[in-house]
């Protein structure tokens, strides 16, 4: 493992955590939004959805990311 993928692990690591922490108490499929919205906005560095959606670099319709989000 490289040091840059050390360093990923680590954020995703600590987004994690935070995102836990300020959804206590909310679904665990709303935690799960969250925690990728969080990670999202530091990953795209923006807070537009369809930048956050495409940082996520998911096997699904970019479209189909942004509705998950929004909970259309």
């Amino acid at each position: 493992m490289d040091h840059d993928s050390t360093i990923v692990g680590r954020i995703k690591s600590q987004i994690t955590l935070f995102g836990h922490k300020i959804s206590g108490g909310l679904k665990k499929l709303l935690t799960k939004v969250i925690v990728q919205m969080l990670y999202g906005i530091q990953a795209s560095k923006d807070v537009k959805l369809s930048n956050i959606a495409r940082s996520l670099n998911e096997e699904i319709a970019l479209v189909k990311t942004e509705s998950r989000s929004i909970g259309g």
